[in-house]
């Protein structure tokens, strides 16, 4: 069991990283500039927390087309401890199968990769 979930969890390193150097676009200064946060929550889907990480600072994250991903199921548990919230976004999209693009500094769309 802890072989699988140490598996698992380089998977998303990876995924993540890859994705980072592939050039993953920026996203609107007010979220790369933002503090470091804390997440916890249980028992939601992916694109139901998105919009949050962008409400803070008035950037509209709209989440389309992503039928058929895991994204849409509930997650047990999120949880992120003092991280930025781009490293949350270059780390979370990857991993479900999610690619972003910023159309302007207010508005961000998420979508199936």
């Amino acid at each position: 069991m802890r072989l699988m979930v140490l598996t698992a969890s380089a998977a998303l390193l990876l995924t993540g990283g890859l994705y980072a150097q592939a050039g993953a676009p920026a996203l609107p200064k007010c979220m790369e500039d933002a503090p470091p946060i804390n997440v916890d929550v249980t028992d939601v889907s992916i694109v139901k927390v998105l919009p949050f990480f962008g409400a803070g600072c008035g950037v509209e994250v709209r989440v389309e087309g992503v039928e058929g991903t895991a994204a849409l199921e509930p997650v047990p548990h999120i949880q992120f401890q003092q991280t930025k919230i781009g490293e949350i976004f270059r780390f979370i999209l990857p991993a479900y199968g999610l690619k972003y693009s910023v159309l302007n500094d207010r508005t961000i769309i998420v979508t199936k990769r």
